[in-house]
């Protein structure tokens, strides 16, 4: 055995350079989660009860300091379930070709920088109030498309500023939204809660609004089959049209979303034609004014026929 000597040594000399190792060997904070981060997490929710509720814990203040970072984290959590499933869907040799759309409110964020898009969304929409969508008699899967179409236009008015048409988008797809379950139960509920204060903060609205299209991906994944392509059909339709009407070539160069759609969706023949027609025109290198006229015409027509 050591002697006292030997012992104290040891604490002075290598006992103390092993605890340097160590504390030289942690992670740093601007190391870079491994590629499989966010699948894991995914999977990792998916365990938890759906009693307790994911999202169980949002029923604490909203405050702007950790919303947008909530927001942010939600993005990731989006993005890692719609790889998750279009992996599924098509198969790893089939999925390499094919992009899944970006999540609606980033779309809306890169867009040219001065359009207006709740004017561009009150132009397209004049003619029809929120509660004039047609949700009776439609299936779930049905009506997850003009789900798509309302939060879109949704985030757009909030990107403007217009709480108030903001507000009453949420309302319509509230409306639409009979039954669900966690986690999306969780986030109507506090959604809810939250619009009952007055006046409700806009930038507060503005960074919660988008968290609802990551739980409504988690519910859809237990849905029907459409209803998650539907969804992401209605919100991406809206985006290229308000793309389109702001003259924003750059962001409607989207082939290989049209891909994504034509290997997923289940739509009559005469939406997938124009499916097709749309991915022909969004491959072009560049789009003139003619071509982006056809492009919002084509939109128009696959919203009425889908809606």
């Amino acid at each position: 055995m050591l002697g006292q000597d030997e012992l104290e040594r040891y604490e002075q000399t290598e006992a103390r350079e092993l605890i340097r190792l160590l504390e030289m060997s942690r992670p740093q904070r601007a190391l870079r989660a491994p590629p499989d981060f966010r699948l894991k997490v995914l999977n990792k929710i998916k365990t938890i009860p759906s009693r307790r509720g994911v999202f169980s814990w949002l029923h604490v203040a909203f405050t702007p300091g950790w919303v947008p970072a909530l927001s942010t984290a939600l993005l990731l959590l989006s993005l890692g379930a719609n790889i998750w499933l279009g992996t599924r869907a098509l198969g790893t040799s089939e999925v390499r070709a094919v992009r899944v759309p970006m999540p609606a409110h980033a779309f809306q964020k890169d867009m040219r920088p001065g359009a207006d898009l709740g004017a561009l969304v009150a132009a397209q929409d004049a003619e029809r109030e929120p509660n004039a969508y047609g949700f009776a008699g439609k299936s779930t899967h049905q009506k997850s498309f003009l789900l798509g179409t309302l939060y879109a236009q949704a985030l757009a008015y909030a990107r403007s500023g217009n709480l108030e048409a903001a507000t009453r988008r949420w309302q319509a797809i509230e409306q639409a939204l009979v039954q669900t379950d966690e986690p999306l139960l969780s986030y109507r509920r506090n959604m809810r809660q939250w619009l009952q204060h007055e006046p409700p903060a806009l930038e507060q609205f503005q960074a919660f609004l988008p968290l609802f299209e990551s739980s409504f991906e988690l519910y859809a994944e237990r849905a029907h089959d459409q209803v998650l392509p539907l969804f992401q059909a209605g919100a991406w339709l809206t985006n290229m049209r308000l793309a389109a009407a702001a003259g924003d070539a750059a962001r409607l160069r989207q082939s290989d979303e049209v891909a994504y759609f034509l290997a997923r969706l289940d739509v009559p023949k005469g939406v997938e034609d124009r499916l097709e027609q749309l991915g022909d025109l969004m491959a072009k290198e560049t789009l003139g004014k003619r071509e982006i006229k056809t492009v919002l015409k084509l939109l128009e027509k696959m919203q009425q026929l889908l809606g």
